[in-house]
This record gives C-alpha cells, structure tokens and sequence, in this order.
C-alpha cells in the first residue's frame, strides 16, 4: 500500500487546524482546547487515509457493512451545512421519516452525525443507525430472568466499570445492575462470545443514553452488523486482522514512527488492542466517546482507524522520544488520564 499524493500529516494536521478555526461545528466552540486538538488531528489522521486509495479500499473490503460515500470526516463548515439553530428541527424531521431519508442515502444525515448528534436525541438516534430490533428488545426481558455461566465474572468486573461516573459507583445500585443485565443478557444470546472483558464500558455509554433494553438491542447490532463479535471471540482472529492493518496504516502514513516502533520492538498489539475492543470507552472521556460512537454506527470500523491514527498523531513527539518500557507507561497510563481529562 503506497501513498498515492504528497501529503504528510504536518501538512494535513496544519490545514485541519486552519479548518477548525475557519468554521467551528456546532456544539463545539466551547469544547476544550485539549478536545479541539485532538479533533484536529482525527481531520489530518482523516485526510492521510483519504489520499490513499489502496489503504481506503483494503478497510472498506474487510470492515464496511455497508458502501459509504460519508467517510470524510470534516471539522469545518460546508456550503450545504445546517443553521445551528435549525439542527434540532432537522433532526426531528429525518427521525419522523428515518426509513425514506434511509432508502434516499440522505447526505444530510451523515453530515449532521459528523457534526455530533445532540444528547436528547442520541437514543433514538443510535437506535436507528444501528438498526435496533424490536424482537431483540423484546427478547431481553426473557434474558434477564435466566441464569447465565458467566455471572461471576460480570460481577466481579462491573464495579471496575465507569468507576468515576457517579450513576455507576453504588455497589449493587441501579447503574451496576443495568450493566449488569445487559451484559448478562448478551452472554446468553451470543454464547460463542459469552462474555469478555472491555464489553462492559461499551455497555455502560450506551445505558448513559438510553433504558436496558434499548442498549441491548444496539449492542447486539455493534456485534453483528460492525463484528464486534469477532473481536470478542476466542480466536480473537478480527482483532488480530485489525492490528495488521492498523500497523500497515501506520508504516504508510507516520513512517518515522513505524521505524521507532520497529526499532524498539514495540507491537501494534502492546497499544491498540484496547482501542479496539472496546471502541476507546476506556480511553477518552465520555464527551468523546459519545462523539466517536456517533460516527462508528454510521460509517463503521474504518472510522475506529482513522481515530487510532489521530491519537498516535497526538503523541508523536513525545513517543519518538521514549524506548519500549517508556512507551508503554505512556500508554497505559499517562495518554489515558490526559485523554480523559479533555
């Protein structure tokens, strides 16, 4: 896979700035300058992938459920974007009509899921990109009245969950046993996959957003329709898959860190395989999190590289900088404290 134009990403990160300051999307002029940065270099990380066909196709190939014409990820306004003040009205009118706006391919939809879905409408919004069914809702309510193999494990585990976000902190109180129940109810619906660690952060945004059942039904559509499920299986073979490519991605586009990351024998593994399994729940805060949940039901995992390319955009500097223990440390705990403090 060969870069296909002269772009670099000093070059697209100073034009995603450039961008940003020209035309801020609505929601975000008072997001933080820490946020706003980090968005900055998702546009360049965006636009890298962009300017090659061969690395877009070979994502598109293994990771789109579906043929999209929305992967550009933009931080500044367009001649077609919507009025701030119309952004609400436009998507009470898309949701009172989701089936014909869906067979239209309407841009507008991508568009405003790019600019970030406003919270009272996130739900149903979520629900319908995902393509929640009522019969997985229905079904929920008998899940959560048997037992499953896995209990044990959920419980232990839950109560390191969302552990600073207050509807999660009572031990046994009713955010724990939302979590709970949904996780448990997906251990018995997909018992190839059971249950497996990091599920529960992607769990615990979507209960942030909407009741049990809801959250249940769009989690078993993230497994099926994005194969999140493969990730979660016991091979674990599409995560596997994913970090290939991601390194892949890495070695085309950031090639002086490929080489540091080869040199000290760093592997794609020792960093992403987080970032993947658990879609950067345990990553980022849940301001961005929501943000990047919007777009992956609405493009798909392509979107979770070009996310990984910006973070590692974000610590360039510093990773060309550190060996192999140091980076690690970087990681794991310096990058997610920050990353969860924007």
């Amino acid at each position: 896979m060969t870069l296909t134009t002269t772009t670099t990403a000093s070059s697209a990160e100073s034009q995603a700035k450039m961008d940003v300051k020209g035309g801020a999307l609505p929601g975000e002029e008072n997001l933080p300058t820490s946020e706003m940065d980090l968005l900055a270099k998702l546009e360049a990380a965006n636009k890298l992938i962009e300017s090659d066909a061969k690395s877009l196709n070979s994502l598109h190939s293994t990771h789109s459920r579906k043929n999209s014409d929305t992967s550009q990820i933009s931080l500044s306004s367009s001649g077609n974007s919507v009025a701030e003040e119309d952004i609400w009205t436009t998507w009470a009118t898309i949701l009172n009509d989701w089936e014909e706006h869906l067979k239209r391919k309407n841009p507008c939809v991508s568009e405003l899921v790019r600019r970030g879905i406003p919270h009272h409408f996130r739900a149903i919004v979520w629900q319908q990109l995902s393509g929640a069914s009522e019969g997985d809702k229905k079904q929920y309510a008998e899940y959560i009245k048997a037992t499953s193999a896995c209990e044990k494990v959920i419980r232990r585990d839950i109560a390191r969950t969302y552990p600073e976000v207050e509807f999660f902190k009572e031990k046994d109180g009713p955010g724990q046993e939302a979590l709970f129940n949904v996780i448990k109810a997906y251990s018995l619906h997909d018992r190839e996959v059971g249950y497996c660690q990091g599920s529960g952060f992607i769990v615990g945004l979507l209960l942030m957003q909407m009741p049990e059942e809801e959250a249940f039904a769009v989690l078993v559509q993230i497994m099926q329709q994005h194969r999140m499920r493969h990730m979660f299986k016991p091979s674990m073979s599409e995560l596997g898959l994913c970090m290939y490519q991601l390194e892949n991605l890495v070695q085309e586009q950031i090639p002086d860190m490929h080489i540091h990351f080869q040199q000290q024998g760093f592997q794609t593994t020792m960093y992403a395989s987080s970032w993947f399994l658990t879609l950067y729940t345990t990553t980022l805060n849940v301001n961005l999190s929501c943000r990047i949940m919007d777009v992956f039901l609405s493009e798909g995992m392509e979107f979770i590289f070009k996310v990984a390319l910006a973070l590692l955009l974000t610590g360039k500097e510093t990773l060309l900088c550190l060996d192999m223990e140091a980076m690690l440390k970087f990681f794991q705990k310096s990058c997610p404290v920050a990353w969860r403090r924007m």
